[in-house]
């Protein structure tokens, strides 16, 4: 692998590891305010899938176009911290 596919893969490694901690955090945002029914088939995957969309929404309304229209753009500190910010704001909206 040359250097510039493996720099690539790094950043979306990372990239994928922060979307897994929003996801978690959401996740654990929803479990204190209503917990998953585990009597219920699947309720857990469901609830999975649907805090994935809503991560993905929420994080796309607070990314600048031009990083949207470039995708080899670096997301740096200032965006990360953005939307930083959105999943805490949106885990607290939702604990209560």
């Amino acid at each position: 692998m040359d250097e510039q596919n493996q720099s690539s893969s790094v950043q979306e490694d990372a990239l994928q590891a922060y979307f897994d901690w929003q996801v978690n955090t959401i996740m654990l945002a929803y479990d204190l305010h209503e917990p998953v029914d585990a009597s219920v088939d699947q309720a857990g995957e469901k609830r999975r899938a649907e805090v994935e969309d809503e991560v993905r929404v929420f994080t796309l309304s607070v990314v600048p176009d031009v990083y949207k229209n470039d995708p080899s753009l670096d997301w740096g500190p200032d965006l990360m911290r953005t939307i930083t910010h959105a999943t805490i704001k949106r885990a607290a909206e939702i604990a209560g």
